[in-house]
């Protein structure tokens, strides 16, 4: 029989390798069956206001991704934008060009712009639209702080951004002359001035008026020429920004962000000029990390990753070292901040069974919070108990009077013996009444050496 189990599996033996060969052939398929389809699939739409943020390029991510994989026919991105980060808008950029999903960046509402950062990612996306009463330009370099760059610096970025733009719109047929001057002279246009000089491909009032200009439109989606048809009578599905990308997108405001810097910096140094202190440190470093990844230093997972482990560190030091459930209380905090960093999987698996539910989360948050509270409680009246044990622990306790006190080989004391507890102690009694009895009560006031107590009447 052993030796038939034996052949049975080792006969089974070359199919894991067959099948792990087999899905290693299935991952090096070229992917370009995945281009969209003209005539099938939703048109996806996601709205980018405010600053260009990681949360931005996250956000820009995960739609291409959930669009490629549901084989849409288009994304469009509605941009109302005064600029941003130069990182984040670069790999936006790369995002678009390498999309196998058509994109068209849509300028608008009325009144809106796509300045800066912008510029970069209207022009690269395979159609550049925009609405009436809208602007575009203005794409010089500046600081953090809006300053102008100085000294070799500034030349050098400038040229950088020059030769991105041209770059883009070299690729995309679009106005080279122009992309130098947005940038070099910070030169902005209307729509009408830009789809004069080629700058867009169009102008929409709406989004109907938007699809409806599509049709018959082609584009080259990685070398591959796409047709646009029957673009009003598609599927619409608005891609909302995830819990995640909201808060990262507020954490990156500007002025947040340097928040975030000086909390660090303060919270870190007070924890080195008074060690111990614990909680300083403790906000110093959970800061430190959401400033890094407010200034995209450490990528969105990364920073999740780095806030999830810091959380399980602050939990094994409040077991070894507890301090009334501060370390626990930091690392409640830091994963909490790291789940909503790092998990983020109903945009990247696109199946909603796999969701993170954020009740889920805040409810176990608040029961290990309602747990900490309840431990430092109690460590709290462990504290403020009195000591039972010991000399300590012999104060103040009340007995009886086993042994007659009386005056002993001439001295002025009285001794006895008292039953404390069901022991019995050899005591003195200093006072001058009446000295004590069998069966009166004494309470104890001192523990002398060779453990003799001093009692006093109850």
């Amino acid at each position: 029989m052993i030796g038939r189990q034996s052949i049975f599996w080792s006969n089974l033996a070359p199919f894991p390798i067959i099948f792990f060969l087999l899905a290693l052939c299935a991952l090096l398929i070229p992917s370009s069956n995945l281009v969209a389809s003209t005539t099938g699939g939703a048109v996806f739409i996601i709205s980018i206001e405010g600053p260009i943020s990681p949360a931005s390029d996250d956000y820009l991510k995960t739609s291409l991704e959930r669009a490629e994989k549901e084989r849409a026919r288009v994304l469009i991105i509605k941009l109302n934008t005064p600029g941003g980060l130069l990182t984040s808008m670069q790999s936006m950029v790369q995002r678009l060009l390498e999309s196998r999903v058509p994109v068209v960046v849509y300028v608008s509402p009325s009144g809106g712009s796509a300045m800066s950062a912008g510029v970069f990612i209207t022009l690269a996306g395979h159609v550049a639209a925009m609405s009436p009463g809208t602007t575009i330009g203005a794409a010089h370099p500046v600081s953090g702080g809006g300053q102008d760059i100085g000294g070799d610096m500034r030349e050098k970025v400038e040229n950088f951004a020059v030769s991105l733009l041209k770059a883009i719109a070299e690729q995309r047929g679009r106005d080279v002359k122009w992309a130098e001057q947005a940038v070099r002279e910070s030169v902005a246009i209307t729509d009408r001035e830009a789809l004069e000089r080629k700058v867009i491909d169009l102008v929409a009032s709406d989004l109907e008026r938007l699809l409806k200009e599509l049709n018959g439109r082609t584009v080259s989606v990685r070398g591959v020429p796409t047709t646009f048809s029957e673009m009003e009578s598609a599927e619409r599905i608005v891609v909302e920004m995830s819990f995640k990308q909201r808060i990262v997108n507020i954490l990156a405001d500007p002025n947040i962000a340097i928040l975030l810097g000086m909390g660090a910096l303060l919270g870190i140094a007070i924890e080195l000029y008074h060690p111990g202190a614990f909680l300083p440190g403790i906000v110093g470093v959970i800061c430190l990390i959401l400033s890094l990844v407010a200034a995209q230093v450490l990528p969105i997972n990364y920073g999740g990753l780095a806030l999830f482990g810091l959380g399980i560190i602050f939990f094994v030091i409040e077991l070894m070292m507890p301090a009334f459930g501060v370390w626990g209380a930091a690392g409640l905090i830091s994963i909490v901040l790291g789940s909503i960093y790092l998990v983020d999987t109903d945009l990247v698996w696109g199946v909603g069974v796999f969701d993170v539910n954020m009740m889920m989360v805040g409810g176990v948050a608040l029961l290990v919070a309602l747990c900490l509270v309840a431990l430092a409680t109690v460590m709290a009246k462990a504290v403020r108990r009195q000591v039972m044990t010991g000399r300590e622990g012999l104060l103040n306790q009340v007995g009886e009077v086993a042994v007659d006190f009386s005056l002993t080989g001439g001295g002025d004391v009285a001794r006895g013996k008292v039953n404390i507890a069901g022991e019995l102690w050899a005591a003195e009694f200093l006072g001058e009444q009446a000295f004590p009895r069998v069966g009166d009560r004494v309470k104890i006031t001192a523990v002398r050496e060779g453990l003799r107590l001093t009692v006093e009447l109850v």
